[in-house]
């Protein structure tokens, strides 16, 4: 018997919609070269706009749906996928990138 069964409890664990789009910070692991890991996110995430930003010291930004951010998780050559937050446009005025 469970613990929920025991007090009749019944448990729901929902997330967030998975195609509702979101900034992830993606790092790589240690290993990967980082041409390399940027080349395969180029590839999955399907333009250059949703790379919003790599460092060589492995990480990226991408925006993706939440569905597909998830998936990244289960990369050999992908150490943590995490959601970030900040203000696109801040971003943009800051680095001079194309507000989204």
């Amino acid at each position: 018997m469970t613990l929920a069964e025991r007090f009749g409890a019944s448990i729901e664990i929902t997330g967030p919609d998975p195609e509702t789009e979101g900034f992830f910070l993606v790092t790589r692991r240690d290993e990967t070269d980082h041409d390399a890991f940027v080349t395969g996110l180029l590839g999955l995430v399907g333009t250059s706009g949703r790379l919003v930003l790599h460092h060589r010291s492995g990480f990226a930004v991408v925006r993706l749906p939440f569905g597909r951010a998830q998936r990244l998780k289960r990369l050999a050559w992908v150490e943590t996928v995490g959601g970030v937050r900040f203000d696109p446009e801040q971003f943009a005025a800051v680095t001079g990138a194309p507000a989204p």
